[in-house]
C-alpha cells in the first residue's frame, strides 16, 4: 500500500514537475527572454562585435578567477592575489583603450561600466556575499550591454535576482520606450548642439573670445556633460525595463543641488556609491575632512573624470573638485546654510561650470585666457555670442536650462499620461498592423484565386 501510494506521490510529483517545465515555456517566460536576447543581440550589433567579443572573452576569464577565488577563499592570500592578477588585467585593458594607437580593437564604449562590473563582482565573491557557480547570470551580468555605455551600475545580487523573474508588461514596455526616447532626446538633440557650439567657442582664439562667448561655452559644457551621460543613463534604464530589469537612477537633479557636497551626491550616483563601496574612495561622504581623505577624495575624482574625459586635464580637474570639497567640510558648509537659497544654488553653479571649463580646456594658456574673458577682460566686443543662436541651439539651449533646473520636478505627474499615451499607441499600431497584414493577406488570395480561376477557364 505504501509503495503504490509512493507510486502515485512520485507520479503526481512527476507530474507537477512536467506542467511547470511546461510552464516556463508559456507567453510571459517566452516572451520576457525573446526580449532579452534581442536587447542583447540589438546593443552588440550597435556597439560593434568585434570589441565585444573580445569584452565576452574577458567575461570567460573574469568568471573563471571567480570560481577559483570562491574554492580558495578560505585562503585569504591567495584569493586576494587572484582577484589582483585580474583586475590588473581589466585595468591595463581599459588604460589600453584610452590610447587608441596602442590598442588595435575599437572597444565599446562601455568598457569603463565592465570594468566596474567586474571588479564589484570579484569583490563580492571574495567577501562570500554571491555565488558564481550560476555561469550564464554571472556571463550576462558582467557583459550588461544594456547599460553601455554609460551605466548605472548595478550590484551582481541585485542582477540575478531579477533575471529570474519574468515580469514583462505592457506598462513597463512603454514606460521603456518612453525612457528609450528621452535619453535619444537628451543625447542627440540636446547635447549634441550643445557639444557643436561648446566645441567652436572653446576652438576660438583667445582674442576673438568675448565675455558673453566664453559664459556660452561654459553653460554649454556644463549641460551637455549632463545631458550625454544621464540620456545614455535612461537609454539603459528604459531598456532594462523593457526585458524585465530594473536598474536604479543616475542622475538625481544636480544642478538643483545647495552645495558641493550634494552635488556630487547626486551626480552618476550608481558609479559614486561603487567608488564608496569598492575602491574605499568615499566621495563626498564625511562631515570632516583630513589629509588622508583628500588624496582619496582627489583619486576617486580622477575615475569620475575619466568616466567623462580622456585628458591630462582629469588631474587638475579632480584637484580642483576636492578642494572645494575639503573647503565645505573646513567650515564652509556650516555657513552655506545661514545663506538664502538662491545664493547657495549660484554659489554651486558657478564652482561646477568652472571646474567644467577646467576640463575642457586644452591647455594651462587657453585656460587662463578663457577665464579672463569670463571675468571681462576680453579683447573681443560684447556680443559675439549672436552667430551661435540658430533655432536648433536656441531650441536645444532653452530646453536644457528648463530640464536640468527645479522645473522638470513640476512635471512628474504628467509622466504617468505621457506611459498611458505610448502604451496605447503602442497597441494602436500593432492592431492596426495585424489589419494590414489580414487585409493584404485577403487581397492576396482573392489575387491568386482569380488568378487561378482565369488560368483554368478555356480559351475560345
Amino acid at each position: 500500500m505504501r509503495g503504490s501510494v509512493a507510486r502515485l506521490g512520485s507520479a503526481s510529483c512527476s507530474t507537477r514537475y512536467d506542467q511547470g517545465a511546461l510552464n516556463r515555456l508559456d507567453s510571459p517566460f517566452f516572451i520576457a527572454w525573446l526580449f532579452r536576447a534581442s536587447a542583447w543581440t540589438l546593443v552588440a550589433w550597435l556597439l560593434g562585435w568585434r570589441g565585444v567579443l573580445v569584452l565576452a572573452v574577458l567575461a570567460l576569464v573574469t568568471q573563471a578567477a571567480a570560481r577559483a577565488v570562491h574554492q580558495r577563499r578560505a585562503h585569504a592570500s591567495q584569493s586576494a592575489a587572484i582577484v589582483g592578477g585580474v583586475v590588473a588585467v581589466h585595468v591595463a585593458v581599459f588604460l589600453s583603450v584610452l590610447r587608441p594607437e596602442l590598442w588595435p580593437v575599437a572597444m565599446p564604449a562601455g568598457i569603463g561600466v565592465f570594468l566596474c562590473h567586474a571588479v564589484s563582482y570579484l569583490v563580492d565573491v571574495r567577501r562570500g556575499l554571491v555565488d558564481p557557480r550560476r555561469q550564464l547570470a554571472a556571463v550576462l551580468y558582467l557583459l550588461q550591454l544594456p547599460v553601455f555605455p554609460s551605466g548605472p551600475l548595478s550590484r551582481f545580487h541585485d542582477f540575478e535576482h531579477q533575471l529570474s523573474r519574468t515580469d514583462v508588461s505592457m506598462a513597463g514596455f512603454s514606460y521603456g520606450v518612453r525612457r528609450i526616447s528621452q535619453g535619444l532626446t537628451k543625447v542627440y538633440l540636446v547635447a549634441g548642439p550643445l557639444g557643436t557650439v561648446a566645441g567652436r567657442i572653446f576652438a576660438l582664439p583667445v582674442t576673438k573670445l568675448s565675455t558673453d562667448s566664453a559664459w556660452l561655452g561654459a553653460v554649454c559644457v556644463g549641460l551637455e556633460v549632463y545631458f550625454y551621460l544621464s540620456g545614455f543613463s535612461d537609454v539603459g534604464i528604459g531598456l532594462g525595463k523593457m526585458i524585465g530589469l530594473r536598474y536604479q537612477e543616475n542622475f538625481r537633479r544636480p544642478y538643483t543641488a545647495d552645495s558641493i557636497r550634494e552635488f556630487w551626491r547626486r551626480w552618476n550616483v550608481t558609479l559614486i556609491t561603487w567608488l564608496r563601496d569598492y575602491v574605499s574612495l568615499p566621495m563626498a561622504g564625511h562631515e570632516r575632512g583630513s589629509r588622508r581623505l583628500y588624496v582619496l577624495t582627489v583619486c576617486g575624482f580622477v575615475l569620475v573624470g575619466l568616466w567623462t574625459e580622456t585628458s591630462w586635464n582629469v588631474l587638475p580637474w579632480a584637484v580642483y573638485c576636492a578642494s572645494w570639497l575639503a573647503i565645505e567640510a573646513a567650515g564652509l558648509g556650516a555657513r552655506l546654510t545661514r545663506v538664502p537659497r538662491v545664493l547657495r544654488h549660484v554659489y554651486v553653479l558657478l564652482v561646477v561650470l568652472l571646474g567644467w571649463v577646467l576640463l575642457r580646456a586644452s591647455g594651462p594658456g587657453p585656460l587662463l585666457g578663457y577665464l579672463e574673458a569670463m571675468v571681462g577682460a576680453s579683447i573681443a566686443p560684447f556680443g559675439a555670442s549672436a552667430e551661435y543662436f540658430t533655432l536648433g541651439f536656441s531650441t536645444a539651449l532653452v530646453s536644457a536650462l528648463i530640464f536640468a533646473g527645479p522645473l522638470v520636478g513640476n512635471l512628474s505627474r504628467w509622466r504617468v499620461s505621457v506611459d498611458s499615451a505610448v502604451a496605447s499607441l503602442l497597441m494602436m499600431f500593432a492592431a492596426t498592423g495585424i489589419l494590414l497584414w489580414h487585409a493584404v493577406n485577403g487581397v492576396r488570395r482573392l489575387y491568386e484565386l482569380a488568378a487561378g480561376t482565369k488560368a483554368g477557364r478555356p480559351r475560345p
